[in-house]
């Protein structure tokens, strides 16, 4: 199984975490995420992302877990800090002066060059690489000033614009953060037990509450399959001699066929393999279903979500009062 994948993984440890019932941890992570987008104040978004902190430390599952379910969405945070910085324009700003000179130029070419040429020795991480670049090529036109001088510009970087990026980056790394802590310390099994319960006054409304669960309950286990099984069939492509990375882009559109039809012979070939094991054991989605593990609430349950209740309310209280939270 890759390890680098979280959602859909379950670390095994310790924790109380681990012993509080799914459905309290369903709930609270709700409730939880309701509170997030009730917070508009920086401090107050520190101090729920201090509370997630503790949270995660105190589940005893390692912290590169939680890193590596945050490099998915390193890209998408570095471009909405970028446009937020320049776009979103309010009365107070810094700006920062450039200069392009003909020596600047060249060594910019050059630095591109060489990251284009280095494609075949540094294969990882080429997103940050070329940003480095980037931030380099900036630094170099505000310290190197020599003539002839191509251009000179400048850039505005508004207060607005950090303030609302910020808050933005903080919501979304909490969000993360708060759905891998769900996943990692819940059994796939008991999170669609847990959803089949929460979701149970649905079925008054005609709709099949444990075939949705189960259908949740399977697409969450299946991520990580399936991307170990698309890390495997690109290893097996790049040893027959395929370079996806290279090539003109009709032939690109070839190579990334040759790893979706594969994936998608291997994902039928699972999903008919886990139906006949499911059939042979009895599985009958009509059917009113038993569990061997019961959920019980215990008092940590009732403490937990009296407390996560507390906070959502107190913000509610302080929203209405015209607190700026």
């Amino acid at each position: 199984m890759n390890s680098k994948v979280v959602f859909g993984q379950y670390y095994h440890t310790s924790s109380w975490l681990h012993r509080l019932d799914p459905r309290t941890k369903m709930v609270g992570i709700f409730l939880l995420i309701i509170s997030l987008f009730l917070l508009e104040n920086i401090y107050w978004l520190l101090g729920a992302f201090a509370l997630i902190m503790a949270l995660i430390l105190s589940s005893r599952i390692p912290f590169g877990k939680f890193l590596n379910s945050l490099k998915m969405m390193t890209t998408l945070l570095l471009i909405t800090v970028f446009f937020q910085l320049l776009f979103n324009r309010g009365t107070n700003y810094k700006e920062f002066h450039f200069t392009l000179s003909f020596f600047n130029l060249l060594i910019i070419i050059t630095l591109l060059v060489l990251f284009f040429l280095s494609r075949k020795i540094i294969r990882k991480h080429r997103f940050f690489l070329f940003l480095l670049v980037v931030v380099f090529s900036f630094f170099l036109q505000t310290v190197l000033t020599s003539e002839p001088v191509l251009a000179q510009y400048s850039l505005r970087f508004y207060e607005d614009g950090l303030y609302t990026s910020f808050k933005i980056v903080m919501r979304i790394v909490s969000l993360i953060l708060i759905s891998a802590l769900l996943t990692l310390t819940t059994k796939p099994t008991d999170l669609n037990i847990a959803m089949e319960k929460l979701a149970r006054p649905l079925k008054y409304i005609g709709i099949k509450v444990s075939i949705l669960s189960m259908m949740i309950s399977i697409a969450l286990r299946f991520i990580p399959t399936l991307i170990n099984e698309a890390g495997r069939i690109l290893k097996a492509q790049a040893s027959r001699g395929t370079d996806f990375k290279e090539g003109k882009f009709h032939e690109k559109v070839t190579q990334i066929i040759s790893l979706l039809v594969p994936m998608f012979v291997i994902s039928y070939r699972r999903a008919y393999d886990l139906a006949d094991a499911m059939e042979a054991r009895g599985y009958i989605p009509e059917s009113e279903r038993t569990t061997i593990s019961l959920l019980k609430f215990r008092f940590v349950d009732y403490i937990s979500l009296v407390l996560v209740v507390l906070i959502l309310t107190s913000l509610i209280v302080l929203k209405v009062m015209g607190y700026a939270i």
